[in-house]
């Protein structure tokens, strides 16, 4: 175990505090707050169940505030907060989309599905780590798990490749003991991401897309342009994520896609898919409305991965009516924060 804080630096209670947690719930509240307090690292944290409470414990340069989806519009309005980043859930996280693509501010909108407690505690605690600290490393695996997952590793460079990584990737969700169903969704999902992270995401020496193009041509990766798609189990959860170290999706493409695709779920794939935006329309609204938890970190110039968490108990059917939930982590706006 390696220590965390150094007992002699805790700070005694502040006037006014920079981390907030609104809740109207306040069992609820109270569970919340000790998972952000815990992922702060034990900072002080301001818990209220209505707003004009929260506001006024909260200074100017407030950082993190993390409340029910209902009440994200009202956080996001309040005056004098303009570097506070917002973690939102909700049991229906697909209503925030909007309000999170007027403004850059709401970086985590937690699915809150109604048969559970309260939100996932990994997910608040993942939302608390990143948006306070920016500049550290993107989401990894470990990040996800309670406990030490089983994983593996696997770097696609051709067609063939791909292909293979597709059907291992099946065939270890099924090794975990879960169904060909769920391993067909995860499959699709590992899918989806390679096929961005081969055709949209290299670039040339000047800049531009070298395979863009055209998704049917037969590309074989040079060894800096080779993805890395990671899975991971711990039995109950399944994760596959895929790095790309280009860096070029963005925030606004990832919601423009994912709006696109909820406009038009039901149209044809060309109805969809948007070349101009990287070719992600479609594809990243499957592996949205397939996963529980969808995670995107991107470090502009440098890399982006997309992680898509699956739970191995949930069936095909009732997986399509929980509440997924996303992160969209762009480092660089989060670093930018005052």
């Amino acid at each position: 175990m390696i220590a965390t804080i150094e007992l002699s630096s805790l700070a005694p209670e502040p006037a006014a505090m920079t981390i907030g947690v609104l809740e109207r719930n306040r069992a609820v509240l109270q569970r919340a707050t000790r998972v952000v307090r815990a992922a702060a690292n034990f900072a002080w944290v301001a818990a209220e169940d209505q707003p004009s409470a929260l506001r006024g414990r909260l200074a100017p340069q407030a950082r993190l505030l993390a409340c029910d989806g209902a009440d994200a519009g009202v956080v996001l309005a309040w005056s004098g907060l303009a570097a506070a980043r917002v973690a939102a859930w909700s049991h229906e996280p697909h209503a925030l989309l909007p309000l999170a693509e007027r403004d850059e501010r709401l970086v985590s909108l937690i699915g809150w599905p109604a048969f559970q407690s309260m939100p996932r505690s990994w997910e608040i605690a993942l939302a608390t780590r990143t948006i306070l600290a920016p500049h550290a490393e993107p989401t990894e695996l470990r990040d996800v798990f309670a406990g030490a997952p089983v994983a593996a590793e696997l770097r696609p460079r051709d067609p063939r490749d791909r292909e293979r990584v597709v059907l291992e990737v099946g065939a270890l969700v099924e090794r975990t003991g879960a169904g060909p169903r769920l391993a067909a969704r995860v499959g699709e999902a590992a899918h989806e991401l390679i096929m961005n992270a081969t055709y949209d995401a290299p670039i040339d020496a000047h800049g531009e897309p070298s395979y863009r193009h055209d998704r049917r041509a037969h590309v074989i990766l040079r060894d800096h342009e080779v993805p890395i798609v990671q899975f991971a189990t711990d039995g109950m959860q399944v994760a596959v994520r895929v790095l790309d170290r280009f860096g070029r999706l963005t925030r606004d493409q990832v919601l423009a896609s994912l709006r696109q695709g909820a406009d038009a779920a039901h149209a044809a794939a060309a109805a969809v898919v948007d070349p101009s935006r990287g070719g992600a329309g479609l594809g990243l609204w499957r592996v949205y409305a397939a996963a529980a938890v969808t995670i995107v970190d991107v470090v502009p110039g440098y890399r982006t991965s997309v992680t898509a968490i699956f739970d191995v108990d949930v069936g095909a059917r009732d997986a399509r009516n929980l509440p997924p939930s996303l992160h969209v982590f762009d480092h660089g706006r989060l670093g930018s924060q005052g």
